[in-house]
């Protein structure tokens, strides 16, 4: 078996498996309905504290990248306005430290409430107010779009996977398919935010507490600072 067919198998395995987890999209509907059930309040605790664990490890992981991305560009300006030298592995190095920057800290960003808001009543709203508009945001926006983001980069990751596709430039960096790969990566990281956030709304909404977030992030759906 060779190394593509190998390669395609595994992206037909994720797909798979992506599939079976689908429903848990659901999860804070039911919760909406279902809210005293003791097994299923249980889980989706669990299943927030896990979620805002990794999207909160992985962007304290990712912000380092912005110091290194900061001094490659100056390294890269410096080198050829002063000394006429050019590298392309190290100008494309931005590009990889950039686009890791954005795709892989989105979700905490989603997580600290970092993320640009277009609702400019939000901030003023009671709390259940806040929590209604971020359920309904979770089904009617972010898990639709990151779903067809999904759905439609499939077909390219896979085909930059099959062929090890690197740069155009002959002596750039080999790794464009690893680039590709952080599109579906940033997709799911999302919708698995979305799900925590969504979750929290709905025990906001039905009045009980939440689980503890993540040290240094605001709280959510909260009138005080010290609420959970």
């Amino acid at each position: 078996m060779g190394t593509g067919e190998i390669i395609a198998n595994l992206g037909i395995a994720i797909q798979a498996i992506g599939w079976v987890f689908l429903p848990a999209v659901f999860l804070p509907l039911i919760y909406l309905f279902l809210p005293n059930i003791k097994l299923l309040r249980s889980i989706s605790r669990a299943i927030i504290r896990t979620i805002d664990s990794l999207s909160y490890g992985i962007g304290e992981i990712v912000k380092w990248l912005l110091p290194i991305l900061v001094l490659t560009v100056a390294f890269t300006v410096f080198a050829l306005s002063i000394f006429g030298q050019s590298w392309t592995k190290l100008f494309e190095s931005a590009d990889y430290l950039h686009a890791s920057v954005i795709m892989l800290g989105a979700a905490a960003t989603l997580l600290a409430g970092q993320h640009v808001r277009v609702d400019v009543l939000h901030t003023r709203m009671s709390a259940k107010a806040r929590a209604l508009v971020d359920f309904i945001g979770f089904y009617a926006l972010l898990a639709p779009v990151c779903l067809i983001v999904l759905w439609n980069s499939q077909s390219f990751v896979s085909f930059a996977w099959r062929i090890f596709e690197g740069s155009s430039e002959a002596d750039g960096i080999r790794g464009e398919y690893l680039l590709k790969t952080l599109i579906s990566i940033f997709a799911v990281m999302m919708i698995l935010q979305g799900l925590a956030i969504a979750l929290r709304a709905a025990m906001c909404l039905c009045g009980q507490t939440r689980p503890e977030r993540p040290p240094h992030t605001p709280q959510f759906f909260a009138p005080q600072e010290l609420e959970h």
